[in-house]
């Protein structure tokens, strides 16, 4: 009698794009849930049972400007017939970077009016050596409060408080600290296709992969990792799921938010199949 074991595997794309069968989906577009008809089926005997991440497809959109969260800016300055103003800009959700950012506040101070020529109540500008925010204050009426809690502060590295007005003008200041732009570093998936996946220094929140973010804000990520992690998913063995459930995180485990995009992955299920040959008289 002998005996020998046959690798088996089960491929299977998931995706949280309701057309493709996807349900219970968040309304950050982190988390989904499959339902499978056929189900999910680990005979009991199978050996060495695993979980890979072997494609992940994830657009980098993740916003770090958010409603209610740090969307404000307030600044004081002259309008466009000197007046002095306290105007309050309100940016629209989205991922930026600082020119982008620059770019929003100079069409917000426009279209409330803001004194523009010959030059615009402030600029942003980035110091590259030292990585952070540089603001110029063009007149010497201009100040920016970023003492309430709704504004960018900690993206561009600024402490909760008053900055100018400044007597000489114009006048560029750094910020006390380093900007925070990336406020994600890379992304996680998890699911409940087992009970701990990757250990994460001494913790375990069934993450199943690592995508790192190699592309500009806006564009794709299409992850194909040459050597995916391998899971060990013993627990899958003998049981036949019907619903599997899948979510996104950042690098601190925060569920993000995918701006309306979805997100998909191939995942790898394998297993040893062990089979006894017997040996007649």
């Amino acid at each position: 009698m002998s005996s020998f074991t046959i690798p088996q595997e089960i491929s299977m794309i998931i995706s949280s794009d309701p057309v493709n069968g996807a349900t219970n989906i968040s309304s950050d577009g982190s988390s989904f849930e499959v339902q499978l008809q056929d189900g999910l089926k680990i005979p009991k005997d199978a050996l060495n049972v695993s979980i890979a991440v072997e494609e992940a497809n994830i657009w980098w959109v993740v916003p770090n400007i958010n409603p209610g969260v740090n969307d404000k800016i307030y600044i004081t300055g002259p309008n466009n017939l000197d007046v002095i103003t306290n105007f309050v800009l309100t940016i629209p959700q989205g991922l930026y970077d600082l020119t982008g950012l620059n770019q929003a506040i100079l069409r917000e101070l426009e279209n409330q009016q803001a004194k523009i020529s010959p030059d615009p109540l402030i600029t942003l500008s980035a110091d590259e050596a030292t990585q952070r925010v540089e603001i110029r204050f063009n007149y010497n009426t201009v100040s920016i409060d970023f003492s309430p809690t709704d504004t960018p502060r900690e993206i561009l590295g600024f402490n909760g408080q008053v900055y100018g007005p400044f007597a000489n003008v114009p006048q560029t200041l750094p910020a006390p600290n380093v900007a925070q732009f990336n406020q994600v570093n890379y992304f996680l998936i998890h699911s409940d296709l087992t009970n701990k996946g990757i250990r994460f220094n001494n913790n375990y929140s069934q993450t199943i992969a690592q995508v790192l973010i190699d592309v500009p804000p806006g564009s794709q990520i299409v992850s194909k990792p040459f050597n995916p992690a391998k899971i060990s998913a013993t627990e899958l063995t003998g049981t036949n799921r019907t619903n599997l459930r899948f979510w996104l995180t950042d690098d601190k485990d925060r569920r993000v938010n995918t701006n309306s995009e979805y997100w998909s992955a191939r995942v790898v299920i394998k297993y040893l199949l062990p089979y006894v040959v017997g040996r007649s008289s």
